[in-house]
This record gives C-alpha cells, sequence and structure tokens, in this order.
C-alpha cells in the first residue's frame, strides 16, 4: 500500500515519519496545494490521508474521485456544507473523517454518551486545551463531544461564559490556546454534591499520526461509503 500524503503542517510531517517509521511506502504531491489549481503525484498512491487545511477540500475530493482512491481526513475546522460535500464523495469511494485519530479519544467519545444519557439531569461542562498556535476553537474533537451530548440531551452550547447566569438546558464550551498543550479533553458532569469527569490527554500528537495510518490500513478494502473511527473499533476489535 503506498499512501498519498497532503499536508505538510506538524501533523503531514509526523505522519511521514511515523510512516517511514513504520516502513510504510508513502508519496508526497508534487506541489503544495495552496500555489497549485490541482492535486497532483508524480508516483500513484493506493489510498490518500489528508492533514492540511479545508481550503484544499475540493481539490483534494476531486483527485480521489478522479482515480477512485480511499480518502482518510483529518484536518478540522470544516463548514456544514463542506462535512456534507464528504459524505457525498463517500458514495463513490470510501471515506473515513475523524476530527481526532486517537483510540483513547475514540472510547472517552462513546463513554461520554453513556454518562449524559444514564445522568440525564446533571449539568455538563467541556473544556478542551491546545497549543497557542491552534487556529480553530472549539476543536474538532470538542465540537465531536459536543455532538454526542446533543444526540442524548438537548443542551445548547455556551461558549465561555460571560457574566450570564446559567440557565437550563446548557451545557458550558470552553477552549484554552496556551503553550504546546498536544491536546487534552475533559468532559464534566456536575450533580448535587458530586463531580464525575472523563478527560483525555494527549502526550504527543505521535498517536495522532499512528492512529490516522491504522485508519488506512483498514479502509483501503472497504466499500464506498462514509466511514468514522469507531467503525475501525467495532469492526476490528482495536
Amino acid at each position: 500500500m503506498k499512501i498519498g500524503i497532503i499536508g505538510n503542517g506538524k501533523m503531514g510531517i509526523g505522519l511521514q515519519d511515523a510512516a517511514l517509521e513504520k516502513k510504510l511506502e508513502i508519496t508526497l504531491p508534487d506541489t503544495p496545494l495552496r500555489v497549485e489549481e490541482q492535486l497532483s503525484f508524480s508516483d500513484q498512491p493506493d489510498i490518500l490521508i489528508d492533514f492540511s487545511h479545508p481550503d484544499n477540500l475540493d481539490k483534494l475530493l476531486s483527485y480521489s474521485l478522479s482515480n477512485q482512491l480511499p480518502l482518510v481526513i483529518g484536518t478540522t475546522g470544516y463548514t456544514k456544507e463542506q462535512l456534507q460535500a464528504i459524505k457525498d464523495h463517500a458514495q463513490h469511494v470510501p471515506v473515513l473523517y475523524s476530527a481526532n485519530f486517537s483510540l483513547g479519544i475514540m472510547v472517552m467519545n462513546q463513554l461520554v454518551g453513556q454518562a449524559a444519557a444514564l445522568l440525564h439531569d446533571w449539568q455538563i461542562e467541556l473544556i478542551e486545551k491546545h497549543h497557542s498556535q491552534k487556529k480553530d476553537a472549539p476543536s474538532g474533537t470538542a465540537e465531536q463531544l459536543l455532538q454526542t451530548i446533543q444526540h442524548v440531551r438537548d443542551l445548547q452550547p455556551v461558549h465561555n461564559w460571560q457574566g450570564k447566569k446559567r440557565e437550563e438546558a446548557q451545557i458550558g464550551v470552553h477552549s484554552i490556546r496556551a503553550g504546546s498543550f498536544p491536546g487534552e479533553h475533559e468532559v464534566l458532569f456536575a450533580g448535587p454534591d458530586e463531580v464525575f469527569t472523563i478527560k483525555h490527554e494527549a502526550f504527543s500528537s505521535r498517536i495522532f499520526a499512528l492512529g490516522a495510518l491504522q485508519a488506512a490500513s483498514w479502509l483501503k478494502d472497504r466499500s464506498p461509503g462514509y466511514y468514522k473511527l469507531e467503525d475501525l473499533l467495532i469492526n476490528e476489535g482495536v
């Protein structure tokens, strides 16, 4: 399997290093997408992994469709329309999209949904911390956790309480950008006289690269469809 890696930022470079460490064959775009109208590779890949920028989505989907290549996407910050375009694209080729490729976050997401349903009248706060250079806030992972909670609780997000009294059916969402945090997510459930938290800490971005490579290995033999990282866990027992 030859992996085409799109993205030359921190995650893209980390993905290249992790692939070479595992002795996987990789190929890179001929030129950066930000200066080209189309994605191109001198050495044709068998599957694509994208950790680049939302602005590159149309070029990425076009190349994937033209060459019928499975696609793993880890880029965050997409609009609702772009996320729908990814799902539509999955009708033609297998696509796995995840805002976070940590297996620990995947399990955390499952537990958060269960806790939100069981503690149905408790107040919930969501706190995420990332390095000071991260552009999107809340993080894609925080948005994913929020969606999981909202699937079982009708809660309206309030971002960083600003002199407002808490009302019923609200959830606080807090983003911290400082230092060099690779990523930390915590969901706090507060009931009368007790607090329960579910927390995940990433100590390096390497875990995300390894998770994306594992996802690519799993996705390459799938039929067209829209997949999540949880599908890998359920079907392969990771």
